[in-house]
């Protein structure tokens, strides 16, 4: 088995969160050897809606909010430094919609405590919703506008960071699968691929729902959440629109995705027609000229999801390794913040204070 590849880092997984803090820690002056199972971005990276918001999907008031908060400020600095100008960025905020009484309640409850922590909210009648965005005429009880808020194209995001990555001299292995983290005298020392080793004083594990099987000596409860989506051409809203069931997002090239579920059925990679008939239904009870639209691509992926829901973030039991997994539903949103808080414990062995409720050893 050959031994000749080395680096400062190894970094397994091409997904967003890889693919960022492998560009993080190059820029700061790391040799970098990027590790990715398939093609870069195309699991979990390629599926995503793209939704930047520091609430979004459940988020409430502590250190998940928080750390979604600071990367979605990091956001315009972060595209401009990768050259993601044409990822579809869109920061005229973000729609929310509530149909029922309990959604209206809900709804109510997030303006308050994000108004409480000056975050921009705002809710509107249904009338104002319908002026702001004339294509949401379904039955809406109440809306909030976020304005705040963004949203951009991943795939278009991930092309251009897998680009800059590469321009910087990361070295990128694609279909290398890692069977082992190497360790040696109680610190990481690499990894172990099927036909070489990648030897290094540092690694970082972010290799999204398939992290769980690489984690050596202690405990990473992560799994795949599948999640199904679909894009259909006609007239949408101009602004992501959020509802409990997902998303509505429209693109720059003129498709709307929709979606998506979330499913605890293990690594099952089938796209089922009931379930997209299910996104398309949602999405078209919102926005009722969708329902007749057609559908141009459907899709799934598996988001990775922890034990309790949170990001894993943090050091390992095991020196120099650092993990970076779990983001679920928020992986996009917390890209960057990932990138520059991993670089901190990889360069500078320094832990942010905003990463401390998010290290494995609360699994322990």
């Amino acid at each position: 088995m050959s031994r000749g590849r080395s680096a400062d880092v190894a970094v397994i997984g091409g997904g967003i969160v890889g693919l960022a803090c492998s560009w993080e820690l190059r820029r700061r002056g790391l040799s970098v050897t990027l590790i990715e199972r398939g093609r870069p971005a195309r699991e979990s990276t390629w599926a995503a809606a793209g939704i930047i918001a520091a609430h979004h999907y459940g988020a409430t008031p502590g250190p998940l909010f928080d750390l979604l908060r600071r990367s979605l400020s990091a956001y315009p600095e972060f595209l401009e430094n990768v050259g993601a100008g044409q990822a579809d960025w869109r920061s005229h905020g973000m729609l929310a919609v509530a149909r029922t009484d309990q959604e209206d309640a809900e709804l109510t409850a997030r303006v308050s405590w994000l108004t409480d922590a000056g975050y921009e909210a705002e809710l509107l009648p249904p009338w104002e919703l319908r002026d702001l965005e004339p294509a949401c005429t379904g039955s809406v009880e109440t809306a909030a506008l976020f304005p705040s808020d963004g949203s951009l194209d991943p795939r278009l995001l991930a092309a251009a960071l897998e680009k800059a990555v590469r321009s910087t001299g990361v070295d990128v292995l694609t279909d290398a699968r890692a069977t082992s983290i190497e360790i040696g005298d109680s610190r990481v020392s690499g990894v172990r691929l099927v036909d070489e080793v990648v030897a290094a004083p540092a690694v970082v594990l972010a290799a999204g729902a398939w992290c769980a099987g690489l984690a050596p000596a202690f405990r990473l409860p992560v799994r795949p959440c599948k999640g199904q989506m679909c894009a259909v051409r006609g007239e949408g809203p101009r602004r992501a629109v959020n509802y409990p069931e997902g998303v509505i997002v429209p693109r720059a090239d003129g498709r709307i995705a929709l979606g998506a579920t979330q499913e605890d059925v293990g690594f099952d990679a089938h796209v089922d027609a009931d379930a997209i008939r299910q996104v398309h239904g949602d999405a078209a009870a919102i926005v009722p000229g969708l329902a007749n639209a057609e559908i141009v691509e459907t899709w799934m992926g598996f988001r990775p999801q922890s034990a309790d829901g949170f990001p894993v973030i943090g050091p390992t039991p095991v020196e120099g390794l650092v993990v970076a997994t779990g983001h679920f539903t928020k992986g996009i949103a917390l890209a960057p913040v990932t990138a520059e808080l991993v670089a901190d414990l990889v360069c500078d062995a320094r832990l942010d204070p905003l990463l401390r409720p998010f290290g494995p050893d609360r699994f322990a």
